[in-house]
């Protein structure tokens, strides 16, 4: 157990209503009764008056050291972590507990949200309180690699070390930065008279990074251009795929004498290979506009959803092959453009930068800002992921554009199946018009004609050589990526 990195809660010991009510009714029943003579009222208000005196004289002298904290840093989508509470609370201490306020996206344990425990009795306080463990779920480079999990030992726990810990579970089911709610805790002495309550304590945004869908790709990248890799290039070298079976040379290795044919032709032959490169791949997340409805990691999805952990998906597979993955989020605000990089680190910035995108509110200023940034170059031979629910024309035009300038470019659609009806619920509607109190026949009029053309914005955008799929995890990026390596290999016509 290591020493907390906060100091401890401070507060005072504080009457409660409870001991203030008993207080004035006990000696209003005993003066009457006394006076007038009543003493049915004697009766009443005596046990009262004893439970009032008997608090008084058992009022704690001495506050109780209290560290609240929470104990992980950084999640995932549906890990857990939890807010503990560790409390020595000294002679006269009788209850302890623990409370958090709601939060969007966050699942509790107990779901009442609170824990306490009652009977703790006179412990000794240690000369140090106790703190975290020092693991705090995360490597310290930004993001964990192992799951949080539970917390060690939710709900009441028992008196560790003349110790009380106390744990409320927050589990985060949707990606973003939010805070997992406020943590009130209480002490309160004999027959509940006294209390000790410190203000409550609020966390800073818990940032909780996309959740990677399963997704791999068994296909290569159209144009490989690099020093290592495990995608095959175009070129001869030193590779692990076979190229050609060619008569020997001055100057080749012994190790590349292919000897079944060199025995049959009576002449040294041997191997070639295919060059092993790294590719370069640029993810071009669309966050101008966010469809559909998101209940967590485990519910439906929204368009945003689905985008995000979509790229988080194809950067982890693509780093994972030592290939240079980058990042662009169009519309949203402080999303800063990531360069291709490759390695363990990038994955953890791209992770980071995914957790943080907002949604754009399309004014006029985000329109400006998606122009800009659609005006970044991007290098030739990139191959271009562009995920968006294919509502913004200007991002589909842009993929166009470079599709038209020999780009390798793949549009992949994440608006959701139930979005692409024109019959949508009411409350499907009503997010689409805000403004609009009530939900009309005039609404559903305009989702239709918004869909049909969005049909059209998608076929003249097939109809420029950009393939268009859905998003349904592994392989999706197969047969489209197996049909641009033809086209690159056969002649074409482009636009400088």
């Amino acid at each position: 157990m290591t020493t907390p990195p906060t100091t401890p809660l401070s507060a005072r010991w504080r009457p409660t209503a409870a001991h203030l009510r008993a207080s004035v009714l006990g000696v209003c029943f005993v003066a009457i009764g006394v006076f007038m003579r009543r003493p049915d009222a004697v009766v009443i208000g005596a046990p009262l008056v004893a439970v009032a005196a008997w608090s008084v004289l058992r009022r704690p002298t001495a506050l109780p050291r209290v560290h609240v904290w929470l104990r992980h840093p950084v999640l995932r989508e549906g890990q857990t972590t939890a807010w503990t509470m560790a409390v020595a609370p000294g002679a006269g201490v009788e209850d302890v507990g623990l409370a958090v306020s709601e939060a969007p996206f966050t699942r509790y344990t107990p779901p009442s949200q609170s824990v306490a425990r009652g009977d703790i009795g006179a412990a000794a306080t240690p000369t140090q309180v106790a703190g975290p463990d020092g693991r705090d779920g995360s490597d310290g480079s930004g993001t964990t690699d192992e799951p949080a999990g539970p917390a060690e030992q939710a709900g009441p726990a028992e008196p560790v070390g003349g110790l009380v810990l106390l744990d409320v579970e927050c589990q985060s089911i949707r990606w973003g930065v939010r805070s997992p709610g406020a943590a009130t805790c209480a002490v309160s002495a004999a027959f509940g008279a006294w209390t000790w309550a410190p203000e409550p304590v609020s966390a800073e945004p818990l940032p909780t990074v996309p959740l990677p869908e399963v997704f791999s790709a068994r296909t290569a990248t159209p144009d490989p251009d690099g020093l290592v890799g495990r995608s095959r290039s175009r070129r001869a070298g030193d590779g692990a795929e076979l190229a050609d079976v060619r008569a020997f040379r001055f100057g080749d290795r012994l190790r590349r004498i292919h000897w079944p044919v060199s025995v049959r032709t009576g002449e040294l032959n041997v191997t070639t290979t295919f060059s092993d490169e790294d590719a370069e791949v640029l993810l071009l997340v669309d966050a101008m506009h966010d469809l559909g409805t998101s209940t967590g990691y485990d519910g439906e999805s929204s368009s945003l959803d689905s985008g995000v952990r979509a790229a988080a998906a194809v950067a982890e597979h693509y780093l994972r092959v030592g290939d240079h993955v980058g990042l662009q989020v169009l519309g949203a605000q402080a999303s800063p453009r990531i360069p291709a990089e490759l390695g363990s680190n990038q994955l953890r910035r791209i992770l980071d930068v995914l957790a943080r995108v907002r949604v754009a509110d399309g004014g006029v200023v985000d329109k400006r800002r998606l122009r800009a940034q659609l005006r970044h170059p991007v290098p030739f031979g990139t191959l271009v992921v562009v995920l968006t629910p294919a509502v913004s024309v200007d991002v589909l035009a842009h993929a166009a554009q470079l599709a038209r300038r020999g780009q390798p470019v793949v549009v992949v659609d994440t608006l959701p199946v139930s979005m692409t009806t024109g019959e949508l619920p009411d409350d499907l509607l009503r997010d689409l018009v805000p403004d609009e109190d009530e939900v009309g026949d005039s609404a559903r009029l305009a989702w239709r004609i918004r869909l049909l053309e969005r049909q059209r914005e998608l076929q003249r955008t097939r109809l420029s050589g950009v393939p268009i799929v859905p998003w349904v995890g592994p392989g999706t990026l197969d047969a489209v990526l197996r049909d641009l390596g033809r086209q690159r290999r056969s002649p074409r016509v482009m636009t400088r």
